[in-house]
Parts: C-alpha cells; structure tokens; sequence
C-alpha cells in the first residue's frame, strides 16, 4: 500500500478552512448590516420572530465556524504527523 501526501496541499487546505470561518462571519456581518434599517421598522410578533429566528442563525453560524475552524486544526495537525514521520524515516535511511 503506497501512501502519499502533498504537503503543500495539505497546509493549503487547513489555511482555507481557517478563511472558511472567517468569510463565514464576515458574510453575516455584511448581512445583519444591511438588514438593520428594515428589521428597526418590525414591531411586535414580527420583531420577536425575527430576533428568534436571528439568535438560531447565529447559533448555527458559530457552530459551522467552529467545525470550520476545527477542521482546519485538524488537517494542520496531521500534515505535521505526516511531516515528522516522513523525517523519521528518511533519518532511518542516513537522509
């Protein structure tokens, strides 16, 4: 069985996630901007519908950025692995 990793690639990867999460904020910020001049005209049941609904997209915007985020630790961490056995080996063999 032949293995192989780009690490290039796999640092890439775990950079992107790590944007991932941040765009993912920034896009909601942009949103709730431009949203905030309508939603301060909503009274009543549609103002507390909006503020529920709100609280459950920020809940699930936390927990995709830090899926996002943990993603991307976790690809960073096994490029490292991938990096230090592949030193080990080569210092098996005088490299």
């Amino acid at each position: 069985m032949e293995i192989k990793v780009d690490f290039g690639q796999l640092s890439q990867a775990a950079d992107d996630l790590g944007q991932a999460a941040t765009k993912i904020q920034g896009e909601l910020d942009e949103l709730e901007q431009m949203l905030k001049p309508l939603v301060s005209t909503w009274e009543g049941q549609a103002q507390e519908a909006y503020r529920q609904a709100q609280e459950e997209w920020d809940k699930a915007a936390a927990n995709m950025q830090e899926i996002a985020a943990k993603m991307g630790m976790a690809v960073s961490t096994a490029n490292e692995a991938y990096q230090q056995g592949e030193s080990r080996n080569a210092a098996r063999f005088g490299g």
